[in-house]
């Protein structure tokens, strides 16, 4: 994977001519011009929303593969993207596999079309302003690993089509307006190591107990009610166990004691 430091180089679209005839081999030429030049549409769409006209050149550490298709696009945190919008022509961005668009002022809804952008392991969108519900179509993204969505906006219930993100590892739903229950669908999530979400009510589900590779699981902040269910002494791998600030009620169940490796345990203001 090639790398280009677009800090120091030129505007968007020369840059894009650039890498693309740069890193494009003679016998995948034809391919790369085809796939680069719709990439290349994609983020000129994507510019156009720029309010500010802040340079896209400030955007450090663009990659890309050998036949010029991008592959990553870092979030620009010395130089944030000032009440800019994620356009659905970012979906035509299809090779992809790491967004970073965390702490800029990213502002609108999530689109649809992020969920066509199927290699994606890697998708921060966080501390930035966004509003609207989590699209459904996120889902989509089987190759997710990392998925940051905290300190926005966001509003609704947690779609249950995040319970296909199978091997999703880091899930960071927090400091949102998120409302509803936690869905049972997150018993799929077997690789999950680190939860957290919060303003959500109900129970916890019994089926978190599956997720026997959680280190990190934080509930605090949220309007969860009846028992701590006793399927979280599976939890044989968990640290930080964070339940406090809730309406939960009954026992501290005897299991919790199976729970060897924890090293943090809040359940205070229940």
């Amino acid at each position: 994977m090639t790398s280009l430091d677009f800090h120091k180089l030129c505007p968007l679209a020369y840059c894009l001519v650039l890498f693309i005839q740069l890193l494009s081999p003679p016998s995948c030429s034809a391919f790369a011009s085809a796939t680069s030049t719709t990439e290349a549409e994609a983020l000129l769409k994507w510019k156009a929303t720029f309010q500010n006209h802040t340079p896209p050149c400030f955007w450090t550490g663009i990659s890309c593969n050998v036949v010029g298709s991008l592959k990553s696009v870092p979030s620009p945190n010395s130089s944030p993207l000032i009440f800019l919008t994620i356009g659905s022509a970012i979906g035509n961005l299809k090779p992809l596999v790491d967004l970073e668009l965390s702490h800029n002022q990213l502002n609108g809804s999530i689109p649809t079309s992020l969920g066509q952008l199927t290699n994606l392991s890697t998708l921060y969108l966080g501390s930035n302003n966004l509003s609207g519900t989590i699209p459904k179509e996120i889902g989509n993204l089987k190759s997710l690993v990392d998925l940051e969505l905290s300190y926005n906006q966001l509003i609704g219930s947690i779609p249950t089509s995040l319970g296909q993100l199978t091997n999703l590892s880091t899930l960071y739903l927090f400091r949102n307006n998120l409302s509803g229950t936690v869905p049972k669908a997150i018993k799929n999530l077997k690789s999950l190591v680190d939860l957290e979400f919060n303003n959500l009510f109900g129970t916890i589900p019994k089926e978190i107990g599956n997720l026997k590779s959680l280190v990190d699981l934080e509930l605090s902040h949220n309007q969860l009610n009846g028992s701590i269910p006793t399927s979280l002494g599976q939890l044989t791998n968990i640290s930080t166990l964070y339940l406090g600030s809730n309406n939960l009620s009954g026992t501290i169940p005897k299991e919790i004691g199976n729970l060897k490796s924890l090293v943090n345990l809040e359940l205070s203001y229940n």
